[in-house]
């Protein structure tokens, strides 16, 4: 029985997942522009998603990255994935803004 325990425990281990996604566009980084740094939750896997309002970005994103912080390997498997934390980076591209 400890042994069946134990491998349920590590396959929700490697199922929670252990990835982080970057997307970038043509548009340039300006010098000395700060990444923005948002936290978020994806609820129930992937149905519900978290959102993120860049308002400061007037002229779009340059660089976005998603990545699981360090409490989400915590969090996803006690949860069984109901709750998987984000961070989302962010820079904004070139142009009016910040």
């Amino acid at each position: 029985m400890r042994r069946i325990s134990t491998v349920l425990l590590a396959a929700l281990v490697l199922a929670a997942g252990t990835s982080c996604y970057t997307a970038r566009v043509s548009s340039p980084v300006q010098p000395g522009v700060k990444r923005q740094t948002d936290h978020g939750t994806v609820w129930f896997w992937g149905l519900l998603r978290t959102e993120t309002s860049a308002d400061e970005c007037r002229a779009g994103l340059a660089e976005v990255e998603t990545s699981t912080p360090w409490y989400g390997y915590i969090v996803m498997p006690i949860t069984i994935g109901i709750a998987h934390p984000v961070k989302k980076s962010y820079t904004c591209a070139l142009g009016e803004g910040f």
